[in-house]
């Protein structure tokens, strides 16, 4: 999602972001589904390494190679 903000400064510095109350509501329906911040965060974590992820091996594997 890209966001289309006007930004507001206050003394030189950003204040505040004004943005379109669909992109608006479209945010507060994704975090809808969250319970607090870190939940948010975390997903926000995994959806990167699984982004930057090019290899992937099967739990099969994985205990082969672990002996389990």
């Amino acid at each position: 999602m890209t966001l289309n903000a006007q930004i507001i400064q206050s003394e030189g510095k950003p204040a505040f972001a004004v943005i379109a109350y669909e992109e608006y509501e479209a945010i507060q329906q994704s975090l809808a589904s969250f319970d607090n911040l870190d939940d948010f965060t975390d997903y926000v974590h995994a959806l990167n390494v699984k982004n930057a992820t090019t290899t992937w091996h099967s739990l099969d594997d994985v205990k082969k190679e672990l002996g389990l």
